[in-house]
């Protein structure tokens, strides 16, 4: 049986954009881009998280890897909020596209 993290249980809706191949890198190391929308005790958030390799073409200047916090929405926001993160998530036709096209909302976004 599969179980879920504690620290991803709050987690409503995740997409993993692009990751490593663990077939070409089975022992590592593992990088990965991912959108979360997520539970918070006063509303909800909606993340961004690069994980990106040094030396990756996609990186870009004004952007690091680390958390990024796109968007954040009242209690009563729940539905905005998910749709936030889907649009993000799917914001072009490759993962290039939405790794670029996140970069630049992380850019104007909070890093935590």
């Amino acid at each position: 049986m599969h179980t879920i993290a504690e620290s991803k249980k709050n987690h409503l809706w995740r997409k993993v954009v692009w990751h490593t191949d663990p077939d070409e890198f089975p022992l590592g190391p593992f990088h990965y881009a991912e959108v979360y929308c997520c539970e918070e005790s006063n509303g909800y958030a909606v993340w961004y998280v690069r994980r990106l390799a040094k030396d990756d073409q996609r990186n870009a200047a004004a952007v690091e890897n680390g958390d990024y916090l796109l968007d954040f929405f009242p209690k009563t926001g729940r539905d905005d909020a998910i749709e936030r993160a889907v649009l993000a998530a799917n914001s072009g036709t490759d993962a290039d596209e939405i790794i670029n096209a996140l970069d630049k909302l992380a850019s104007g976004g909070k890093k935590v």
